[in-house]
């Protein structure tokens, strides 16, 4: 097949995550944090081995939770043949490897959207801070963002799994990606797990059909200039953010700014970097 796919990974949707502090303990040496990243080693290199299954020469693959500082994966383990990428640069916030090269984008171990009804650790890049993230008016989570910013480069985002409010979202947002459930959602902690080993055995057979599949999920390019409008906890971020130039407040607690590029999705207003001015 000859193609170039990049991975994108977080945690809250990985197989055998069940618990915040699986993701986000404190300690780098924790015995959650361990375990969590054992995780996403596994169920990346089931993402990797199914990558190859179809036929990819090159995996490009990028440890997308925060959290991790890009230390999440654990190096011995994780499949030799994956290339390991990251940011290429802060304010703006770019993707390294992510280019015109690159012909498929897939994600692994998503979580929803913020105030998704039972979604596992729903959230939209602050966990317990935002509220609403919408773009141009509309709901969306970190999968739309990163749609987003691939459909910038005319690449399609093809696969994604994570827990099965997660698998909804992706295929409202896009009705031909490919998902695979690694869990069922009970409540904001709470979630009913999928054996992982089956799950890992679906992620390798399901992103290889996907990277197959002729018809692939549409490019989501978007119109230029792209409205971003942030709905926080309290009042003190959106203080923070209507200082700088190119921010509207509209209430105590809400911001708007327009972004030029698309590939600006995932900046954050701050003294180095700032969205169109009105």
């Amino acid at each position: 097949m000859n193609i170039i796919v990049y991975i994108v990974t977080d945690m809250e949707g990985l197989a055998g995550i069940d618990r915040w502090e699986q993701c986000y303990d404190l300690d780098d040496s924790s015995a959650n944090y361990k375990y969590g990243r054992e995780q996403l080693t596994a169920d990346v290199n089931a993402a990797v081995a199914g990558c190859f299954d179809a036929g990819a020469r090159e995996v490009r693959v990028m440890d997308g939770h925060g959290r991790n500082r890009n230390r999440g994966f654990i190096q011995e383990k994780l499949d030799r043949r994956a290339t390991s990428v990251w940011l290429s640069s802060h304010d703006p916030t770019r993707l390294e490897g992510m280019d015109e090269t690159v012909d498929a984008v897939a994600m692994i171990g998503q979580h929803p959207m913020a105030g998704t009804l039972h979604g596992f650790l729903d959230h939209t890049q602050f966990p317990k801070e935002l509220c609403r993230f919408l773009i141009n008016g509309q709901e969306h989570g970190e999968l739309s963002q990163q749609a987003v910013y691939a459909g910038h480069f005319g690449v399609p985002v093809v696969f994604a799994s994570g827990d099965e409010a997660l698998c909804e979202e992706a295929r409202r947002l896009l009705p031909d990606i490919t998902t695979t459930a690694t869990k069922e959602g009970t409540g904001w902690e709470t979630c009913r797990l999928y054996t992982p080993e089956t799950v890992r055995a679906n992620i390798r057979r399901d992103i290889a059909a996907a990277l197959r599949k002729t018809d692939r999920p549409q490019v989501w390019r978007m119109a230029l200039p792209i409205e971003i409008t942030i709905e926080w906890a309290w009042s003190a971020w959106a203080d923070r953010f209507s200082r700088i130039p190119g921010v509207q407040r509209l209430n105590a607690r809400t911001v708007r700014w327009k972004i030029g590029d698309a590939r600006d999705i995932y900046s954050w207003p701050s003294i180095k970097w700032q969205p169109l001015l009105e």
